[in-house]
């Protein structure tokens, strides 16, 4: 299997998951007769990503042969840094309900950061904490999406 049609693979599986998942999106009562809901976007992007990743795994390989096994094909991919990753997002996601999203996504890019290689503290802190504020500044007040600012401020009782 060629390398395209792995990553085609993995795609297509990743947007079936997303697509099932955005099923359990909550619509409010008012939302049910709208056109552009929550759930639209996620629906779009799930089945965007099932069409290209279609579009790859049926159209010819790039290579000729096309021929090799898996284990040719992934061989140099460097599997410890995207698993180690991967496992930083599942924190990520488990984090963002207590810690909030401005911590959690402060903490997932320095991980993100140290996990790629960079070891410079002072350029990794000043790439995550002005790019995480403005994506909540962005979101919070010029888009009006609310986000909860975590359960250790209410537990705390700064909120």
């Amino acid at each position: 299997m060629a390398r395209e049609k792995v990553g085609a693979l993995v795609m297509l599986l990743f947007s079936m998951a997303y697509g099932s998942l955005a099923l359990k999106i909550p619509l409010s009562f008012m939302a049910q007769n709208e056109f552009f809901t929550s759930r639209t976007m996620p629906y779009a992007l799930a089945v965007l990503g099932m069409i290209i990743a279609l579009l790859i795994l049926v159209m010819p390989t790039a290579d000729p042969a096309g021929k090799r096994s898996l284990k040719e094909e992934t061989r140099g991919m460097d599997w410890k840094t995207a698993i180690l990753l991967v496992i930083g997002m599942i924190f990520y996601g488990m984090l963002m309900k207590w810690l909030g999203f401005i911590i959690s996504s402060i903490l997932f890019l320095l991980c993100g950061f140290y996990i790629l290689g960079e070891r410079r503290i002072k350029r990794m802190l000043l790439a995550s904490i002005p790019l995480v504020i403005l994506l909540w500044f962005v979101m919070s007040s010029l888009l009006g999406v609310y986000i909860a600012p975590g359960e250790l401020f209410y537990t705390l009782g700064v909120l």
